[in-house]
């Protein structure tokens, strides 16, 4: 497998197919679930620690974030100039996608752990991906 096939594989993928699990495995109240599957939860959320409800609620919402910004940047990476603001950019649609929910549905939330997620998720992408292609 390639370099960028690697990369491709291990910051977007893996991190999407992680988030599903989390969601399919942990989470009682996905729609999937309620609809088709029709099983008992995995786990009981009233025995939950805060850690683990933060991780079973928001840790999709990190994979997703994290999957999507290092997408953004293995693909500037391969591209012939940088962009300037993609970083700018990338940040205002993770945190913009959280902070839009409440004004499209009221199924949807503003949930600030989910926030606090895609910043983390962007951040560690960053400092992984994007500012080690700046070096070279």
């Amino acid at each position: 497998m390639s370099r960028i096939g690697k990369q491709i594989f291990f910051y977007v993928f893996l991190p999407l197919l992680t988030g599903y699990f989390i969601y399919f495995f942990f989470r009682p109240d996905y729609w999937f679930v309620k609809i088709i599957d029709k099983r008992e939860a995995i786990v009981n959320i009233n025995e939950l620690s805060l850690i683990e409800k933060i991780l079973i609620f928001s840790g999709s919402d990190f994979c997703w974030a994290f999957s999507f910004s290092s997408a953004l940047f293995l693909w500037e990476a391969n591209q012939q100039k940088r962009f300037r603001f993609l970083p700018v950019i990338v940040l205002i649609i993770l945190v913009g996608s959280e902070l839009i929910q409440p004004i499209l549905t009221a199924k949807f939330t503003l949930d600030w752990w989910d926030v606090c997620a895609a910043l983390l998720a962007f951040c560690l992408s960053f400092v992984l991906l994007r500012r080690r292609y700046e070096k070279k």
